[in-house]
């Protein structure tokens, strides 16, 4: 098992990635990569990656060096979600510290999986969906493909949990909004 993410500055993290700006990772055929872009910004402020009915979907954040902020992040995110009429129950994953969410949505009940690493200066949260849920060989893929993620924080001062820019490649293809009309 490897033991990533990683940091771009890591001599061990993987190369010939796909590059989104502070998140890349290795393309893989039998994965699909949205962006999930903010209506108003028009910015991207999440990756998701499907793969056989289940998601990944993650957001880099800066962090203070030398500081841990993971623990604060999943007390905020597990308080918010309870006060929204979720059921919240917190775990140990392979990443440390996670939460099992039993989401009320207008269109009924969806669990999820929230957990987070930090590395020098980041924090990658992720969250698995679908089939990530209850399938073995489904979450295992979506765990290393979480592993394999390089995140690069850069040198540009950012405040604790402001989101690290994601950009899409060259080339991408990205559908048309309601803007382009």
């Amino acid at each position: 098992m490897n033991p990533g993410p990683f940091d771009a500055s890591d001599v061990n993290a993987p190369v010939g990635l796909a590059n989104f700006g502070s998140i890349s990772f290795d393309p893989n055929p039998l994965v699909t990569v949205r962006a999930e872009i903010d209506n108003q910004s028009g910015k991207v402020v999440a990756l998701s990656f499907d793969y056989e009915d289940g998601t990944l979907q993650v957001q880099a954040f800066a962090s203070p060096k030398n500081t841990q902020i993971l623990t604060e992040v999943i007390k905020d995110i597990s308080e918010n979600l309870i006060a929204q009429g979720s059921k919240v129950t917190e775990q140990s994953g392979p990443f440390g510290t996670e939460l099992l969410i039993e989401l009320n949505t207008p269109e009924g009940d969806a669990a999820m999986r929230i957990f987070g690493f930090e590395g020098d200066r980041w924090l990658l949260k992720g969250s698995i969906t679908g089939k990530g849920m209850d399938k073995l060989s489904v979450k295992t893929f979506l765990e290393d493909f979480y592993r394999g993620i390089v995140v690069d924080r850069s040198e540009v001062p950012l405040p604790p949990r402001e989101l690290l820019p994601l950009t899409l490649p060259e080339g991408a293809i990205v559908p048309r909004s309601n803007f382009d009309r």
